[in-house]
C-alpha cells in the first residue's frame, strides 16, 4: 500500500488557511487573476474585481475562465451583468451556464434576450428551469409560441415544480390579462430570488430540495379544482388534468378519464404516455372498484402500441393487487408489462413492484421471478431495499436454503452491496449448518463465499466480518482486501478542476473548495480528494471552524466509497479521522472503553458535527436526546445553576460515553453490540428481541450461541428495525477501521471484541 503525501499537499498543509504571498501569482499565471479578483470582491473593490475577472475570462485555463464568466454575472451595473450573462450563454455550450445566464437576465427583465438564447432548446429534454424561464419570457412578450410550447412541455414530461410555477402564468395568458400575468410573474420572481439565495449557499450539482421545501410560495401556485374545463379547449383540459394529478386530486381526475380519452379520440391520436401514467394513478387512488378498473385496463392494453401498453398492463397489475383476491392476474399483468417495455427505468420499476408483491405471497415465486428476470436488472442499486426486505423475510422464517438459492442460483444482477451481503450471510448459513450447497463441501463453500465478499466492492462491514471468519490477520493481506476494489481508476477527463481547487487553497478560499469538489468529483483524482480533505481539516484547526472538519470528512467518505483500484491509506485515515482527539480519548479512558469504539460511535452518530440535531431531536456529537442528557448531566455533575450546554463537545462526549458504558453493564454478558443497539433503539427493545430470538432459536434444535441464541452477526441481520441494522453495520465497520489504522489491531480481533 502506498503511503504518500503529494508535494502540493505538503505545500497546502504548510500554508493552512492563510493567504500566501505573491509567489502564487507566478505559480498560477493568468489564472491568478480569478483568485485575486475574488479577494478584491470580498473587499468591496468592484472595479478591480471586474477588471481581473475579465482578464481571467479571457486568458485563464478553461474552467477558471468559466468561473470568471459566471462571477461577472453577479457583479457590477445592470448593463454589465446583462452583458456578462449573454457572454456566458453564448460561449459555454452547457445547460448549467444557460440556466445561470437566463436566471440573471430574467431578474433584469431581459425577456427578448432569453427568448433568443433558448430558441434552439428541446422542450422535451432541456432542463426544466431553462424551459420555464423561456416560457415566462414568451408570456411577458405576448409571443404566440407560448401556448404551443407550454402544451408540449406539459404533455411530454413528468410534472415538476417548474411546471406548477408556470401554470398560473399560463392561465393568465389564456385570459389575455396583462396585469394578471405581471402579478403572477412577480410572485414567481420572489420565489426565484429566494431560490437563487439558497443556491448560493449550496454546492453546485447538489440537490436543494430540502431547503426549497422551507419556502412557502406567496400564493397563486396551488390551483383549487372544482371541475375541469369542458373540452372546448382540449389543450387546457389536458394541462389542467396533469396539474390536478400533481396535486393528488385523484377523485376528481378519476371522474374525468373518459373526457381525456375523448379528446384523443376526436383527434384520431393515440393517447400520450404521460397521460396514460396519470390515468393509471388517478384510477389506482380514485376508484372504489379495483377489479372492474383492472379489467378496463386489460381491455385498454389491447388497443395500444407495445410501448404504451406497458402502462395499461402495469396499472392493471396494481389494481388486481389492490382488489386483494387475484394473485395470478397480478403476476400475469406485471409480467406482460415487463415484456412490453425496452425502457430500463420502466422495467426496473415494474420488476420491483412484482417482487415486492411476491414478498406478501410466496418466496418460491420470488426465486422463480429472480431466476427469469434477475439477470436483466438495469440498476442494481434500485433493488437494495427489496433484497434487504427479502433477507429479513427468509431469515426470520427459517428459509435458510432459499436464502442460499437467491445468492447462488438466480443469477441476479446484484449491486456490489447486496452481492457482498448475500455472499456473507450464505457463507454463515452454510457454516452454521443451516444451508448446504449441492456438493456438500461445507468448508470450500464457506471459504468461497467469504472470499467473494473480500474481492468485490462490498461494504466495509461485510469485509471486516469476512476477515474475522477467515481469521485474516496479516497486515499486507488486510490492507489489500480493505483498500483495494480490484478495478481501475475511472477518472478519464482532466477538466482543470484540480487546478481550481489548488487555487482556492493557495489563495485562502476554503469556503469555496467543498462546493467545487462536489461539482467536479467525477473528474477529480484520489490525490485531489486527499489534498482537499487534508486542507479543510487544517482549516478547521486554524480558523476554529468545525464545519470544515465535516466537509473534510464528507469529501474523504465519498472518495473512499467511489474510488476504484487501490485506496491510499492516507484517504482511509481521512475517512476515519480523529477529530476531538483529546476529548474522545479522555472520555474513553475515564469510562474504561476502547477509544476506537467511542470514535466509531461519534462518527456514526453525528459525522463529527458538534452542532447537529436529528429529526428525532437528538443533539451533538453523540446524538443525545434531552431526557438522556439531563440524566447523564446529573450523574456526572455537569449541570450548574445555569444548566449545561448539550452541544458543548466535551460535555456531550462525556455524557454519551458514560451512557454507552452504562448500557454495556446492563446487557447480557456485557455485550458491546447489544449496548450499541440499545443506544440506538432503547434497552427495552433490545431485551425483548433477545428473549424472542432465544426462544425462536431453541425451536431449531441447533447449538445455542451467547447471548441471544442465534449468532450475533445473524442476529443483526434479523433485527426488525432497519435503522438499527444499518447502525450496527456502521459502528462495527468504523470501530474495526479505527482500531486497525491507529492501534494496529486486526479487524478480526475488533469484530470479536464487539460482537462476541
Amino acid at each position: 500500500m502506498k503511503r504518500f503525501v503529494p508535494l502540493l499537499l505538503a505545500l497546502l498543509v504548510v500554508s493552512a488557511c492563510a493567504r500566501v504571498d505573491n509567489s502564487n501569482q507566478k505559480r498560477f499565471g493568468s489564472d491568478s487573476n480569478y483568485f485575486i479578483a475574488l479577494q478584491e470582491a470580498e473587499k468591496g473593490k468592484e472595479e478591480d474585481a471586474i477588471r481581473l475577472f475579465s482578464l481571467a475570462r479571457k486568458k485563464g485555463t478553461p474552467l477558471i475562465a468559466k468561473r470568471s464568466a459566471e462571477s461577472l454575472t453577479q457583479i457590477g451595473s445592470v448593463t454589465e451583468r446583462v452583458q456578462a450573462a449573454c457572454y456566458l450563454a453564448e460561449h459555454y455550450d452547457d445547460e448549467a451556464s444557460l440556466a445561470t445566464a437566463c436566471r440573471e437576465l430574467y431578474s433584469h427583465d431581459e425577456f427578448i434576450k432569453i427568448i433568443a438564447l433558448t430558441d434552439g432548446i428541446s422542450l422535451e429534454s432541456a432542463k426544466n428551469e431553462i424551459v420555464k424561464l423561456r416560457l415566462l419570457s414568451l408570456a411577458q412578450k405576448k409571443d404566440s409560441r407560448f401556448l404551443g410550447e407550454v402544451y408540449t412541455w406539459f404533455v411530454t414530461r413528468p410534472i415538476s415544480g417548474e411546471h406548477i410555477e408556470t401554470y398560473p402564468v399560463y392561465l393568465s395568458f389564456l385570459s389575455d390579462n396583462n396585469k394578471k400575468i405581471q402579478e403572477e410573474s412577480e410572485k414567481f420572481q420572489k420565489n426565484l430570488n429566494k431560490r437563487s439565495l439558497l443556491e448560493s449557499q449550496l454546492a453546485p450539482g447538489e440537490s436543494h430540495t430540502e431547503k426549497e421545501a422551507q419556502i412557502v410560495p406567496d400564493g397563486g401556485f396551488e390551483p383549487i379544482f372544482d371541475a375541469l374545463q369542458e373540452a372546448e379547449n382540449p389543450e387546457k383540459t389536458i394541462i389542467d388534468y396533469r396539474v390536478a394529478i400533481f396535486h393528488r386530486s385523484y377523485k376528481l381526475t378519476f371522474s374525468q378519464i373518459d373526457k381525456i380519452f375523448k379528446i384523443y379520440e376526436n383527434r384520431g391520436e393515440e393517447i400520450d404516455a404521460q397521460l396514460l401514467s396519470d390515468i393509471g394513478k388517478a384510477t389506482l387512488y380514485g376508484t372504489n372498484d379495483y377489479f372492474s378498473s383492472a379489467r378496463t385496463f386489460d381491455r385498454l392494453a389491447k388497443t395500444l402500441s407495445r410501448e404504451k401498453a406497458y402502462f395499461a398492463h402495469f396499472y392493471a397489475a396494481r389494481l388486481y393487487d389492490k382488489a386483494g383476491r387475484y394473485p395470478r392476474q397480478t403476476v400475469s399483468r406485471f409480467q406482460s408489462a415487463l415484456e412490453s417495455t425496452d425502457d430500463a427505468l420502466q422495467f426496473d420499476n415494474c420488476l420491483w413492484y412484482l417482487l415486492n408483491f411476491q414478498l406478501r405471497t410466496s418466496t418460491d415465486d420470488i426465486i422463480s421471478t429472480l431466476t427469469e428476470y434477475g439477470s436483466r436488472i438495469h440498476n442494481p442499486d434500485y433493488f437494495d431495499d427489496f433484497f434487504e426486505s427479502l433477507s429479513i423475510l427468509l431469515l426470520s422464517s427459517h428459509r435458510w436454503q432459499d436464502f442460499f438459492k437467491v445468492w447462488k442460483k438466480t443469477d441476479s444482477n446484484f449491486s456490489e452491496y447486496t452481492a457482498g451481503k448475500y455472499a456473507y450471510i450464505s457463507g454463515r448459513l452454510i457454516e452454521e449448518g443451516l444451508a448446504q450447497s449441492d456438493d456438500d463441501l461445507k468448508t470450500r463453500q464457506t471459504v468461497e463465499a467469504f472470499t467473494k465478499v473480500l474481492n468485490n466492492g462490498s461494504s466495509l462491514y461485510y469485509k471486516v466480518c469476512a476477515l474475522e471468519r477467515l481469521n485474516v490477520t496479516d497486515p499486507a493481506l488486510v490492507e489489500s482486501y480493505l483498500f483495494n476494489k480490484n478495478t481501475k481508476d475511472d477518472r478519464t477527463t482532466d477538466t482543470g478542476a484540480s487546478r481550481l481547487l489548488q487555487g482556492y487553497a493557495a489563495f485562502g478560499f476554503p469556503q469555496r473548495l467543498y462546493a467545487e469538489w462536489i461539482a467536479n468529483r467525477s473528474n477529480l483524482s484520489v490525490s485531489d480528494a486527499i489534498e482537499a480533505s487534508t486542507f479543510l481539516s487544517r482549516c478547521a484547526e486554524t480558523r476554529r471552524d468545525n464545519s470544515y472538519n465535516v466537509q473534510s470528512l464528507r469529501i474523504a467518505a465519498r472518495a473512499f466509497e467511489n474510488t476504484h483500484g487501490e485506496i491510499p491509506r492516507t484517504l482511509a485515515e481521512l475517512n476515519f479521522p480523529r477529530f476531538y482527539k483529546t476529548i474522545i480519548e479522555n472520555a474513553a479512558q475515564e469510562f474504561d472503553l476502547p477509544a476506537y469504539l467511542v470514535y466509531a460511535l461519534v462518527r456514526s452518530e453525528s459525522f463529527f458535527d458538534a452542532t447537529v440535531t436529528s429529526k428525532a431531536g437528538a443533539n451533538g456529537l453523540t446524538q443525545l436526546m434531552e431526557g438522556t442528557a439531563d440524566d447523564e448531566a446529573r450523574k456526572l455533575k455537569i449541570a450548574t445553576d445555569e444548566g449545561y450546554d448539550i452541544f458543548d463537545p466535551e460535555a456531550n462526549v462525556r455524557m454519551g460515553t458514560h451512557y454507552l458504558a452504562s448500557l454495556i453493564s446492563r446487557t447480557e454478558d456485557n455485550n458491546k453490540l447489544l449496548a450499541l443497539y440499545a443506544y440506538n433503539a432503547g434497552l427495552t427493545n433490545v431485551r425483548n428481541w433477545g428473549t424472542r430470538f432465544r426462544r425462536d432459536w431453541a425451536s431449531t434444535g441447533k447449538r445455542a450461541h451467547k447471548p441471544v441464541g442465534i449468532s450475533m452477526d445473524l442476529f443483526l441481520e434479523s433485527l426488525p428495525f432497519a435503522e438499527t441494522r444499518e447502525y450496527g453495520r456502521k459502528v462495527i465497520s468504523a470501530a474495526a477501521l479505527y482500531a486497525y489504522l491507529y492501534d494496529g489491531k486486526s479487524p478480526s480481533e475488533t469484530v470479536r471484541e464487539i460482537m462476541y
